[in-house]
């Protein structure tokens, strides 16, 4: 008759397995480093119900039928920790118990629990089957399981050869990325094996858990078993971002060891990296990981800061940049970007003195910082944009606004002419400049949608938008820009007009109501 092996069935967890009495082998499938975790994570999830008094119910499906899963898997029949009056108390497992009810209660949420089940390796009644699930224990939070399970996977490891450690090796590996803890438990095995063996670190970057992939990067960068090729081919290919984000951080760490030439082949990856991967968050944080890794120099921040898409990597490209000690060699170049947050932290960086060709920056908010140091200096920066639209050769745009905010009305009469230059741009801000003053009065805007130049007639009609009566005649206009803003500018001021009557009506019409219909009585 023939045989087939079957895999092990998906119906159940693998704590539901455990609790069928099935075998530690059968409850973690293929037994990778993941399934153990796995393993790890779902008893405890499932006793800390039974810990706090609430009774985990629900109902799956088998074949044709429904069946409560208290029936199959019963958590509150699990192993605990069982009060005997006003004794000590013990775990409430049979006797002598079983190779999945101490795999149970090495996973339990209760320290106790755990504390009794390892406390069996000192008569030597703990299986061996349960060796990976005292190595995590030996990461535990709970410092009297902690040392504990140190103690005893010491003791358990004397006598193991070196196919034992290997076994162990990536379930190590991957408990040794738990921060506070895991350090010793990549020790205990991988210091005993002198590095991650190849195999090892290739079943971790194999494996479909992102944890188990991570953990294979930095012990492989950790015991020199990982090349700065390998680790780019993952950060390469690696469908995860978190994955690709510590390939890089790898690929660093390992290119600092190496030597200059490899940190400068880095550095290039890592630049055409922040620009080609398709991943915002994968950008920002290789970004932070290179600029943590001090990886990249004042000019490479400098071309990030004023030409990279993001604008959150041009902010903080801008700031590492001058935090540097080479800031101020590319002050000049941040002085130039278009993004206004970079030019403005630059200028911050300026001495009073080389403010003022700073005062006709395109930005309002920069012209108006600018303006207030130069006052708080004592100086009038007034004057200076007086003497900048003086010349209408060498006027700018944005001296034309900055001279209007200033708020004079007697600088009407240095801005009249330049509605008349030559630059449309110079044009466009003279008309608003004059709106802002009070110097140019709705009637004389009209001959202004004759404007060669249709920025100029737009903000001409636009400043129109509360004149209908001079709006209307523009909506026959020969330019056929002017007629359609036109148009739909006073479409908008009729219907503004209607509403406002309709409010007024409605106001008058409760007021009727409130008055008194007879003059009171004297």
């Amino acid at each position: 008759m023939t045989t087939y092996g079957l895999l092990p069935t998906r119906l159940h967890t693998p704590g539901a397995r455990l609790l069928h009495g099935k075998s530690v082998e059968s409850a973690v499938g293929a037994g990778q480093a993941g399934d153990w975790t796995d393993l790890d994570s779902d008893v405890w999830l499932q006793t800390a119900y039974v810990v706090t008094g609430w009774k985990h119910q629900g109902r799956i499906r088998v074949g044709f039928h429904w069946f409560d899963d208290r029936e199959i898997a019963d958590w509150s029949r699990a192993p605990y920790w069982h009060e005997c009056g006003p004794g000590p108390g013990a775990p409430s497992w049979s006797l002598p118990p079983t190779e999945s009810e101490v795999a149970l209660c090495l996973a339990h949420a209760d320290a106790r629990v755990r504390t009794a089940a390892l406390s069996r390796a000192e008569s030597g009644a703990l299986p061996a089957s349960v060796l990976p699930l005292v190595l995590i224990r030996c990461a535990d939070t709970d410092e009297g399981v902690r040392d504990l399970a140190r103690t005893v996977f010491d003791r358990m490891l004397k006598g193991a050869d070196e196919s034992t450690l290997h076994r162990l090796a990536p379930l190590a590996a991957l408990v040794g990325m738990r921060r506070r803890y895991g350090t010793w438990v990549r020790e205990a095995v991988l210091g005993r094996l002198g590095g991650l063996p190849d195999e090892a670190m290739g079943t971790l970057l194999s494996a479909d858990d992102r944890e188990s992939r991570i953990a294979a990067l930095y012990a492989g960068a950790a015991y020199g078993r990982l090349s700065t090729a390998r680790a780019w081919a993952i950060a390469d290919g690696d469908p995860d971002g978190g994955v690709r984000v510590h390939a890089v951080r790898t690929a660093i760490r390992v290119a600092h060891a190496a030597g200059q030439q490899a940190v400068d082949d880095t550095r290039a990856r890592v630049l055409a990296r922040l620009h080609t991967d398709p991943s915002y968050e994968v950008r920002r944080r290789t970004f932070a990981a290179a600029v943590e890794a001090d990886l990249l120099r004042a000019q490479d921040l400098a071309d990030l800061a004023v030409g990279h898409r993001d604008r959150r990597i041009r902010w903080h490209s801008c700031a590492a940049a001058l935090a540097g000690p080479d800031g101020d060699t590319v002050l000049e170049r941040l002085l130039h970007s278009r993004e206004m947050r970079v030019r403005s932290v630059a200028i911050d960086r300026l001495r009073d003195a080389e403010l003022v060709p700073h005062l006709t920056d395109p930005s309002a908010a920069i012209r108006a910082a600018v303006c207030r140091r130069l006052r708080a200096a004592g100086d009038d920066p007034r004057t200076h944009y007086r003497a900048l639209c003086a010349d209408p050769t060498t006027v700018e745009p944005a001296a034309v606004s900055g001279l209007a905010e200033q708020g004079n009305p007697d600088d009407a009469a240095l801005l009249h002419p330049l509605t008349r230059h030559p630059q449309a741009a110079v044009r466009a801000r003279a008309l608003s400049a004059l709106r802002v003053l009070g110097a140019l009065p709705d009637e004389a805007l009209p001959p202004f949608a004759d404007d060669p130049n249709p920025g100029v007639r737009a903000t001409a009609i636009t400043a129109l938008r509360k004149s209908p009566e001079l709006l209307r005649p523009l909506t026959h206009h020969r330019h056929a820009d002017v007629r359609a803003r036109a148009t739909s500018l006073a479409a908008r001021a009729k219907a503004e007009q209607a509403r406002g009557s309709d409010t007024s009506a409605r106001t008058c019409h409760t007021q009727s109501r409130l008055r008194p219909l007879r003059p009171p009585l004297q």
